[in-house]
């Protein structure tokens, strides 16, 4: 009998290894994946202001073409208050003029690139993130 006892001595030991190992690989990747998870979180938060951020520029560029009424040349604004840290980058093209019955049109194309980078858009950082609107007017 003792040498039963004997030959399972050993094995809680064992038991307790593999436990032990598979608990802490499950906790890593569970950890490996809730940080995937923070991180994309971020990165859409990040998106959404980088396309708020070409929105703000793409209604500048609109408001300086009608104001004015010519096209603003390539410009960079840097935005504050909630989007801070974020860029606009607009670029205003004519079109035109062209003929409309007997009125003359012009066409503006409004660009504007709305980015985390600086002093131009076009990062390759990780955390670069980059949204481009573009507008038509007629005049």
């Amino acid at each position: 009998m003792k040498t039963n006892i004997r030959r399972v001595r050993g094995f809680a030991l064992v038991l307790a290894l593999f436990l032990i190992v598979s608990l802490g690989a499950i906790g890593a990747y569970l950890l490996s994946v809730s940080n995937v998870q923070v991180e994309t979180g971020v990165m859409d938060e990040q998106g959404a202001r980088a396309y708020q951020a070409a929105r703000a520029g793409l209604d500048w560029g609109a408001y300086r073409l009608l104001r004015d009424g010519v096209c603003v040349p390539p410009t960079t604004i840097t935005l504050q208050a909630d989007l801070d840290g974020f860029y606009a980058e607009v670029t205003c093209t004519p079109y035109g003029p062209e003929n409309e019955g007997s009125t003359s049109v012009s066409t503006h194309r409004i660009v504007s690139t709305g980015c985390n980078a600086t002093p131009s858009c076009g990062g390759t950082d990780a955390t670069y993130v980059e949204r481009q609107l573009q507008l038509m007017l007629a005049r």
